[in-house]
């Protein structure tokens, strides 16, 4: 590559990332807290405030969202959980989302400049990577994790070295200590080599055994028990707590056994079975009755073409000589066959929720890159080629569109195909009603709080709720409710006035669509609060 296309590459390059911080950074406040994030928020908070982290195998995966929020939060100057924003929280996934993209760059030998950049593209303007990025959940550091396996793995392949093989670990290592999910990442990564080895040896008569030898002969065996080492190595640091709860690592292996369960959609969690289809139906095309009609079929269509490139190249590039390339093809095969294996685990398993599918829509993005390249590269003129760009980026204009729309016109709208149990802003009114009693209270953020539901489903509310210290959580009606303020399921509606009489107004709220509250508001405090809108 001439200098000039170098620096055209690094340009470009840096104008896509640029481009992917402004879809994701700006507004980090404005969609509701999900109750899944508030789930991590509170669990971060623990670890802030108490310095006390124990990994849960039924519940909140694994360690490495908390930990890595912890330097966001000293930096911001934050002294307490109650004066952290959920911007803290977010910013965290914004920038693993913005770091996914940069570990691109170190793999455009792999890929090819072209479809990296292409790739990147892909990635930057998406809506449901740019979704899950402003989201405080695993998945975007799953995802970031798994492309630095690619990049590290690249690069000890290329350039046999020791610092590659234990970058590759730390990689592996923290994937593992990310989500119990890594373990389909981890057998896809085994079966897509395996698949690979075999392929090599039927389309190019290349004995598995030579292959063997070849890596031998470059070390890359003896590089894999250090990389093994060292992801067993960060694994046991971050489950231990940093060797303060030694079960912890023994928990990260036993919880295949609730997860396995919940895999099989079994008990209360059958409510997330879906059909097998129905990640790829949600990036092919969505449209809800009303509103915008989505699509990310683009990236699908090219993520095909980059895998029949893949696995069936042309002549030149299948008879090239040239190391490097002859490298570079084979990893595009290992990325072919990985993609394809990621979709199949994630289709066939019946609990879904839409967030998981970012995990196969990255590895999808990557082949997409080699897709939109091997287009361009078929137009023999100029004029071909730059009518296939512009035809490519618009599309890739009308997904960075989709981008916006989602994530700030429709980010909690239930016609967005993201959004998934997710509170409506009408939420805001519960939290501001609540803060309005406050105000008007002597108890100020002291004021008693009663939330009563009897299946404890009362997320993200602790976030909301978070500032005020005399906050009771009710499974079933206390032998004394009395509180100034009661947030209480409907059904419980009858009891609950026979109980408390008329010394209670009662106004209604979502908590979640379809999922609604009760808010009992002693007289005594509503009075208060109406002289003050006199």
């Amino acid at each position: 590559m001439n200098k000039k296309i170098y620096i055209a590459v690094i340009v470009a390059f840096i104008a896509i990332l640029c481009m992917a911080a402004m879809l994701r950074l700006p507004r980090l406040e404005l969609r509701p807290v999900h109750g899944d994030e508030a789930n991590q928020v509170m669990k971060t908070g623990v670890l802030f405030e108490k310095g006390e982290y124990k990994y849960d195998p039924h519940e909140h995966h694994g360690p490495t969202l908390y930990y890595f929020t912890l330097p966001v939060l000293w930096i911001s100057g934050v002294s307490s959980f109650s004066e952290s924003t959920i911007t803290h929280y977010r910013i965290v996934t914004v920038l693993f989302g913005l770091f996914t993209l940069l570990l691109l760059w170190p793999m455009r030998e792999a890929l090819g400049s072209g479809a990296m950049l292409w790739a990147a593209l892909l990635l930057a303007v998406s809506h449901v990577m740019t979704y899950y990025s402003r989201y405080y959940i695993q998945e975007m550091l799953l995802v970031c994790f798994t492309q630095a396996v690619f990049t590290t793995g690249w690069r000890l392949w290329h350039t046999p070295k020791i610092r590659w093989a234990i970058l590759l670990g730390i990689a592996l290592g923290l994937v593992h200590s990310t989500k119990e999910t890594s373990a389909f990442i981890a057998f896809s990564l085994a079966g897509a080599i395996i698949a690979t080895l075999v392929y090599t040896r039927l389309r190019d008569g290349y004995p598995i055994k030579k292959q063997f030898r070849t890596l031998k002969n470059n070390g890359i065996l003896s590089y894999t028990a250090i990389s093994c080492s060292a992801a067993l190595l960060v694994s046991v640091v971050l489950f231990s707590s940093f060797f303060t709860h030694l079960r912890g690592p023994l928990d990260s292996l036993l919880t295949y056994t609730h997860y396995l369960t919940r895999a099989e959609g079994a008990g209360s969690i059958a409510v997330h079975d879906k059909p097998w289809y129905y990640y790829l139906s949600l990036l092919t095309y969505t449209y809800r009755q009303v509103g915008p009609r989505w699509s990310e079929a683009l990236t699908l269509v090219l993520a095909g073409i980059g895998a029949i490139a893949a696995l069936w190249p042309t002549a030149s590039k299948h008879r090239s000589e040239d190391t490097t390339l002859k490298q570079a093809l084979t990893f595009k095969r290992f990325l072919t066959f990985y993609s394809l294996l990621i979709v199949l685990i994630y289709s066939l398993i019946p609990y879904k929720t839409p967030w998981n599918l970012i995990v196969f829509y990255h590895a999808a993005a990557l082949l997409a890159g080699i897709g939109a390249s091997t287009l361009v590269q078929m137009g023999r003129w100029r004029i071909i080629q730059s009518i296939i760009c512009l035809i490519l980026l618009t599309g890739t204009a009308h997904m960075a569109h989709q981008n916006y729309q989602g994530n700030f016109i429709y980010p909690a709208d239930a016609r967005n195909p993201y959004v998934y149990a997710h509170p409506s802003t009408a939420l805001h009114r519960l939290t501001t009603r609540i803060k309005d009693i406050s105000a008007v209270s002597p108890s100020s953020t002291a004021l008693h709080i009663n939330v009563i539901r009897p299946d404890g489903d009362y997320w993200p509310l602790p976030w909301y709720l978070r500032q005020y210290s005399r906050v009771g959580w009710w499974h079933h009606i206390p032998k004394s409710p009395d509180a100034a303020i009661i947030l209480a399921a409907p059904e419980l509606y009858e009891i609950l006035q026979e109980r408390l009489g008329d010394e209670y107004l009662v106004e209604f709220h979502a908590l979640r669509p379809g999922i609604l509250l009760h808010t009992y508001i002693r007289r005594d405090l509503w009075d208060a609060f109406m002289q003050t809108r006199q």
